[in-house]
Parts: C-alpha cells; sequence; structure tokens
C-alpha cells in the first residue's frame, strides 16, 4: 500500500506508543503527539528501526485550552494530509468528586471531551471535503455506566463513545470511517496518574489489564473494517452485557461495590 499519515494523540506511551508501532510496521508515515517530549523522543527512537515511513513528533498539551486549534494548525501547515486520526491521549481522576482539584478536573474534561471533539471536526471535515479517512476515538468500559470514585471520568468517556457513533453515521456516506474503542483495564501508566493505588486482588488488580497490544490490533482492524464500536476481552464484554441486563440503580450500586475495593 501506499504510504499514508496517521496523527495518534497520547503518543509517548502506553497504548499509543503500541498504535505507533502497529502502523510503522504497517508503512505508515507517524505524526506522534504527546505531553512529554522526552517520551515522544524516545518513542520516535524505538520506532525508526521498524519504520518504512518518515516519524515526526509534536509535543503539545490537549489539556490545555486551544490545543486542538493548534495541533491542527501545525499539521496542516507543515503540508501533511492526515489519513488516519486517533484520538488515544485520556486521563482519569479517581476519588470522591468534591474533593478533586477544580484545576484537575478541567483539565481532564478539556483533554477527554473538548480538544478530543475538537480534532474530530477539524481532521473530520478534511476527510469529508477528500471522500476517504480513519477516525479512531478512544473511550472506554466505564463510559457504559456510572462509576463512583471515577464520576468525571466515566461521564466524560460516555461522551466519547455517544459523540463518536453519532459522527460515525453522520461521516459513513462521505467516505470516511470513524471507530469507538472501549477498552477495559489497560496496562498502562494511566491508574498511577489517575491516583488509583491496586491491589492484587482488587478490581484494578495489575492482573486483570489486558495487553495494550492486542488491545491496539482490535482498535485498528475495527476501523479499517468500517466497524462502529468494540470491546475488547472476554471480560469486559461479560461485564458491558451483564449491566445492559440490570437497572441503572444497581448498575451504579454495582459500580460503587467494585471501585470501592481498588
Amino acid at each position: 500500500m501506499d504510504q499514508q499519515t496517521a496523527l495518534i494523540t497520547g503518543a509517548g506511551s502506553g497504548l499509543g506508543l503500541e498504535f505507533a508501532r502497529q502502523l510503522a510496521a504497517q508503512n505508515w508515515n507517524l505524526i506522534l503527539a504527546g505531553r512529554t517530549e522526552q517520551k515522544l523522543a524516545a518513542a520516535s527512537q524505538e520506532l525508526e528501526t521498524v519504520a518504512s515511513g518518515w516519524i515526526k513528533t509534536i509535543q503539545i498539551d490537549l489539556s490545555e485550552p486551544g490545543a486542538a486549534e493548534a495541533l491542527y494548525r501545525q499539521v496542516r501547515d507543515s503540508g501533511e494530509t492526515v489519513e488516519l486520526l486517533i484520538n488515544n491521549a485520556g486521563v482519569g481522576l479517581f476519588g470522591e468528586h468534591t474533593t478533586l482539584s477544580d484545576a484537575e478536573l478541567s483539565s481532564m474534561l478539556t483533554l477527554n471531551i473538548v480538544n478530543l471533539t475538537l480534532l474530530s471536526q477539524y481532521f473530520g471535515a478534511d476527510m469529508k471535503e477528500r471522500g476517504h479517512g480513519y477516525l479512531l476515538n478512544i473511550a472506554s468500559t466505564a463510559g457504559f455506566q456510572p462509576v463512583p470514585l471515577l464520576s468525571s471520568y466515566a461521564a466524560s468517556k460516555s461522551y466519547v463513545l455517544n459523540f463518536t457513533e453519532a459522527l460515525a453515521k453522520e461521516l459513513e456516506d462521505h467516505g470516511v470511517k470513524v471507530s469507538c474503542l472501549c477498552p477495559g483495564h489497560t496496562e498502562s501508566n494511566f491508574f498511577e496518574r489517575a491516583g488509583i493505588v491496586a491491589s492484587e486482588k482488587g478490581f484494578f488488580s495489575p492482573r486483570a489489564r489486558m495487553n495494550p497490544e492486542q488491545v491496539a490490533r482490535l482498535g485498528l482492524e475495527t476501523v479499517f473494517a468500517g466497524k462502529l464500536t468494540v470491546i475488547p476481552g472476554f471480560r469486559n464484554n461479560a461485564l458491558i452485557l451483564a449491566n445492559r441486563f440490570s437497572t441503572r440503580p444497581l448498575a451504579a450500586l454495582i459500580s460503587k461495590r467494585l471501585t470501592a475495593n481498588p
């Protein structure tokens, strides 16, 4: 296939870096966007050993207002055409909502919702005009029910899920494939950044986390096939299926008991 360009946010580590690894092996040019310059440099150095296309990095904090427009303009002004956008950057905050920092809450919602929405708008409009393109947004299994102690994070991922599915229907007749990946617990630094201290047998136990390689592979297969939404892993699918057959008060109560024992 001809070399095409993918833009991945949150590409310095975790799932974002795994997306980059797999795309590099598939002959894609890569634009890696992330908050930490050192992580981006390390990712770029690693990928250059296996990539046949070029790799560029853009250091940017997408939790800041205006960052989405700044990223879009920088990519556009460089003359690059983004065929695949992966909105992977995201963060969580663990704890009772009334005790959380208002600055951290605002930054999280800007990152998880506002700038994801704007990047989807900007690059989605370009794809629509060209008549082709791929857009993959990363939500979470947390987006399927209320989650006490992760209330704002779960709500933000519910937004991403519903927004992405609606956007997919808006763009499907214009040659643009839009998909939503909803991982459950995946091995990354998400838990530490969110302030979750996981026990060996608790709900967030490291033993219950999926390998990011598996999750990324399924996400790419989903968007290239033009499928709407995918939940990786049998355990995650079973939990979501059970949730669909329960009442909302019961789902909230079960979530409360699970997250109270991290």
